[in-house]
């Protein structure tokens, strides 16, 4: 498989740590099963499946020269990975067998799925393929930090973006948007704690029946809320959080719920 010999090939340009790396070839493989899953669920079109398929596969393939290059995952300290992602999968031509449409919406969700948010102006097929990826992402992500952050500290400055593990730097920002139900920015993160609350904010940000009931169910989202203080400024964010979590559940439980 093409994904697979390319990340060999970044392997073996890495003279450090390739641990980095290998965290984001697994979460390529978690990404596709979950992109996977939705379009099942949601029962998209065959070609619409399709283009979410690959997206999902090579939504992070400009993360290995990335780290290989700068040394970290922060696009805004090195350049924009969706971008990026999609002119290495044009000058490798790995989408040039596909049909024109399944690869123009592949291609766009690459590009696309990092943003904040998508344009207005987006094809709506083009937008289910790029919410597809962009839930898909966020859903293991989620495990990425519950894995990491149950970890030893120190963190590993990539990980966390190089973020501070110190209570005293916080974003209201942050917790403004986790209080109203916005979703959080990562320009506006001050700390590891921040960086909790903002995944907490992504169920707002979750586009399809099937990833809503799959974020609220998930163990990681709940471990990484519940680290954070049960008193000071995050106590209001904490309790906020898991209680929106709690109430999905339940509405994905009860027959002919919302979800």
């Amino acid at each position: 498989m093409w994904f697979a010999a390319y990340v060999e090939r970044q392997y073996a340009l890495c003279e450090g740590d390739a641990g980095p790396m290998r965290l984001k070839e697994q979460h390529t493989r978690a990404v596709l099963g979950h992109a996977r899953h939705m379009a099942r669920e949601e029962r998209f079109a065959p070609h619409i499946a399709r283009a979410c398929l690959l997206a999902a596969l090579y939504h992070d393939v400009a993360r290995f020269a990335q780290y290989l290059r700068y040394g970290t995952f922060r696009d805004r300290d090195s350049r924009n990975h969706g971008l990026w992602g999609a002119a290495i999968l044009k000058r490798e031509g790995r989408l040039e067998g596909e049909d024109r449409t399944v690869r123009r919406l592949a291609l766009t969700a690459v590009a696309l799925h990092n943003r904040y948010a998508l344009p207005a102006s987006l094809p709506p097929d083009m937008a289910r393929v790029a919410w597809t990826v962009r839930d898909a992402d966020k859903l293991d992500i989620l495990r990425v930090m519950d894995e990491h952050l149950s970890g030893p500290r120190p963190y590993c400055p990539t990980v966390v973006l190089g973020l501070p593990d110190a209570e005293d730097q916080v974003s209201e920002k942050v917790l403004q948007d986790a209080l109203t139900g916005r979703v959080a920015a990562y320009a506006d993160l001050r700390s590891v704690n921040d960086f909790r609350v903002l995944l907490g904010t992504w169920l707002d940000d979750m586009h399809f029946a099937s990833s809503r009931r799959l974020f609220a169910a998930s163990p990681h989202v709940v471990r990484l809320l519940e680290g954070l203080p049960r008193e000071g400024a995050y106590a209001a964010a904490r309790a906020c959080l898991l209680r929106r979590l709690e109430e999905v559940r339940r509405e994905s439980a009860c027959p002919g719920g919302a979800l």
